[in-house]
């Protein structure tokens, strides 16, 4: 009989234990951050960005250059032409001639475009990736079951309490 009864009694037990669900496992911590101010106070990020200005300036001064060599071009032909220096068939080929010109810079600034957003790729995908790696060790470190991205705009309307991570993940990029 009193086996019975405390076999009875541990069933009860785990019964009431797992309709309880573990209390411990059920609390989760949830942290935010500002991700978008972080970024800023990188230092890296500051130098990124001046080499990238730097770049574009320089590319974007070749395309300025070609340009307007290109429009001198232009004002010469109209010149020669309404003087009546140059024949129909010089006509035709100074035409030809300066619109595939024009479509070399307008091809000419999409690769700068292009050029331009490889090079901040470069930049910012190492800074990027370290304070992306900040974050996960805060998290993992401190049992946060999820880190939010405060900087986003109506991202998250409602939530329960979390904490602010920032100075935790500041204090691991050692700002």
């Amino acid at each position: 009989m009193k086996l019975l009864r405390k076999i009875t009694f541990l069933a009860f037990a785990v019964i009431v234990i797992m309709a309880s669900g573990n209390p411990l496992a059920a609390q989760k911590k949830y942290g935010h951050i500002n991700y978008g101010n972080l970024l800023e106070q990188v230092p890296e990020l500051k130098s990124g960005n001046t080499q990238l200005e730097t770049f574009r300036d320089q590319l974007v001064k070749q395309g300025q250059d070609r340009a307007a060599k290109w429009e001198k071009d232009v004002q010469a032909f109209q010149t020669k032409a309404q003087a009546g220096e140059m024949t129909g068939l010089q006509i035709k080929q100074a035409e030809e001639k300066l619109g595939k010109e024009q479509q070399a810079i307008a091809a000419l600034e999409q690769e700068v475009v292009d050029k331009i957003t490889k090079k901040r790729n470069e930049i910012l995908k190492p800074i990027i990736d370290k304070v992306n790696g900040a974050i996960q060790e805060v998290g993992k470190e401190n049992g946060y079951a999820m880190i939010f991205d405060s900087s986003l705009y109506n991202f998250i309307l409602s939530a329960e309490d979390s904490d602010d991570v920032t100075p935790l993940v500041k204090k691991k990029l050692g700002l």
